[in-house]
């Protein structure tokens, strides 16, 4: 019984990778997006980058996907603009990234997404579980926040 548990608590240390793996791929996308709007501009690198990840999209979802009729009738429609945000984040940072750089571009992505997802913890949205801030929290974000303020302030 301990051993499954422990295989278990393994398995689920593994998923912890992923955002890991997350984080490097968005680093490797700004670099890649920003060189690529400086070659040909930033809508046109949006429009390459969403074609190519449709294209594996389909490749990976043909080859381990169970193709059925749900992937059309069964979805919420306001979830699927996540697609459209998807354009705005490539559009952003590519742009952001011929200006600020790789490391302002992604400090400050990252922060913005620690305040948000902390927000979203705290109220439940996105039918997210609440999990209500704490003052550790809260200084740890106001911490991170004065770090990339002084920075910037330093530039």
């Amino acid at each position: 019984m301990k051993t499954l548990t422990m295989k278990s608590k393994i398995k689920n240390m593994g998923y912890l990778i992923l955002p890991a793996i997350a984080g490097l791929a968005i680093i490797l996308q700004t670099a890649f997006s920003g060189k690529l709007t400086k070659d040909i501009g930033a809508i046109e690198t949006v429009l390459l980058i969403h074609l190519f990840g449709l294209i594996v999209a389909i490749i990976v979802y043909l080859i381990i996907g169970n193709i059925s009729i749900n992937l059309i009738t069964n979805f919420n429609a306001l979830t699927v603009i996540s697609g459209c945000l998807g354009v705005i984040i490539v559009f952003s940072i590519s742009k952001s990234f011929l200006v600020n750089g790789a490391f302002v571009t992604i400090m400050i992505s990252v922060l913005v997404q620690l305040v948000g997802s902390k927000i979203i913890d705290h109220f439940g949205l996105f039918g997210a579980e609440q999990v209500p801030i704490n003052m550790m929290q809260v200084l740890s974000l106001l911490l991170i926040v004065s770090g990339v303020v002084l920075y910037q302030y330093k530039q």
